[in-house]
């Protein structure tokens, strides 16, 4: 049980944890939350559950002095946490990436920005341990996020039974809670399995081909379906994490904004990974000045971030060339193409629906010589652009778009939106059940894809 998606998670863990979280009381469920939390990642990470569990202890432990304002284990704190994020990242260029412990970026981002909230006083005491292992190990985001803030964790959850006395108001909100949470998590779960899982088969498709066989047509297809697999994955899973996190009392994070609606890569950033965007600007982007202090340190601060978000993604070399390019197309936004109203709304749109997908190859492949030779596919003008197969993307586009399509409708955000405003209809539930075994049936028949970004 590794994923969100397997059906032991599905049928036998969710039900049996739901029901006893809310079994017990109040005071309690914290404990719950983090036992089962617990129990998820070690039945996927057994090797592992031990280090995460040292790291949770050694930062409660430092939390105490944090919470004085002792800069000295601040410090401490962040050497700590992001010495064992590079330390697995290192050794993720020597070994297996099914050897390392997955979702451990999510798990060492909540340490840090938890020891950084107490010392500038966003968190106005230390959380008890119980409150602060869950915290960490919350089994709806371990693997993949959002990064929940450690301010928000101790919630209504906790503090609902203290509102009300009738116990029926009670269960019927917990089931309200229920039933929202499991149409996101449905809806997030038909994203991934349904659109992404197809799409992802099309990749592996390209390359098992070979990217020198591919024609050019064939190329650019590739790179957005590449786009629609990224982003349908993640923003899956992200409603699935809403969902459960939802059904447990919790309020709802709104990971994905549309962001193939948005007018640039600045602001399709902002869109994109929003708790993990957010994270970056409270944590490195501001503690370094922002853009208080001028324009060179502003590009100079923006440089930083995007180098460590390259960096966090990976050390290949692939996503630091990742990175400075989305760096450098956003300073070109932000000080050249802004000059003018008409030019940027015109260049800001073609950066997201051709840079964008150009950029996610770069993401995409860590082969230097084989994204050159993928490179000269998109680009043939830069190197050969002889194929073998000139009409080889018509029998691809037959092939697929039956998944690209969907994938192009729920781009745009009036018809998600619609959907999600009415999802409490009878037909939306009728849908949603459909949607349900549809899944269940794919899951059950194929070996699955698993989550993207399980690897970061």
């Amino acid at each position: 049980m590794s994923s969100l998606t397997d059906l032991l998670f599905i049928f036998r863990f969710v039900p049996c944890f739901i029901l006893i979280y809310y079994i017990v009381p109040a005071a309690m469920r914290m404990w719950v939350l983090f036992f089962g939390s617990f129990i998820f990642y070690t039945l996927g990470e057994p090797k592992w559950c031990l280090v995460l569990l040292g790291a949770t202890v050694i930062n409660y432990l430092i939390a105490a002095k944090t919470n004085l304002g002792d800069k000295k284990f601040l410090a401490l704190a962040v050497l700590l946490d992001a010495g064992l994020l590079m330390l697995f990242k290192m050794l993720g260029l020597f070994i297996s990436m099914d050897y390392l412990p997955i979702g451990i970026s999510f798990y060492v981002f909540k340490m840090i920005s938890y020891q950084a909230d107490l010392y500038t006083g966003r968190l106005k005491e230390r959380l008890d341990f119980k409150t602060t292992a869950a915290y960490f190990y919350f089994f709806p985001q371990i693997l993949q996020g959002p990064i929940m803030r450690a301010g928000d964790m101790y919630s209504s959850a906790i503090l609902i039974d203290k509102d009300i006395s009738s116990r029926k108001e009670r269960v019927g909100i917990y089931l309200s809670n229920i039933e929202d949470g499991l149409k996101y998590f449905i809806a997030g779960m038909s994203m991934k399995i349904l659109i992404a899982d197809h799409l992802a088969i099309l990749w592996r498709d390209l390359n098992m081909i070979g990217y020198e066989s591919i024609s050019v047509p064939l190329s650019w297809i590739g790179a957005f379906s590449y786009s629609l697999d990224l982003y349908f994955d993640f923003w899956g899973y992200s409603l699935m994490s809403a969902g459960l996190g939802v059904a447990l009392g919790f309020p709802f994070i709104k990971n994905f904004d549309h962001p193939y609606a948005a007018k640039g890569v600045r602001d399709f950033y902002r869109r994109w990974h929003m708790s993990l965007g957010t994270w970056f600007r409270d944590y490195i982007y501001i503690p370094l000045g922002g853009s208080r202090k001028g324009n060179i340190r502003s590009i100079f601060n923006l440089f930083v971030v995007w180098l460590v978000t390259g960096i966090w993604h990976g050390v290949t070399f692939n996503f630091i060339i990742w990175g400075m390019l989305l760096f450098v197309i956003i300073l070109s936004e932000k000080y050249i193409i802004s000059l003018s109203d008409k030019l940027f709304n015109v260049v800001s749109r073609l950066n997201v629906f051709i840079l964008i997908p150009v950029s996610w190859v770069i993401f995409a492949i860590s082969d230097m010589d084989r994204l050159k030779v993928y490179m000269t596919r998109l680009f043939p003008f830069f190197g050969n652009s002889a194929y073998v197969n000139s009409s080889d993307y018509i029998k691809y586009l037959g092939l697929y778009w039956p998944y690209i399509l969907p994938g192009l409708v729920l781009l745009i955000p009036c018809v998600f939106d619609f959907c999600e405003k009415k999802r409490k209809h009878p037909l939306s539930i009728v849908v949603l059940f459909a949607l349900f075994w549809l899944c269940i049936f794919s899951i059950a028949n194929t070996a699955g894809n698993p989550l993207m970004y399980l690897r970061f």
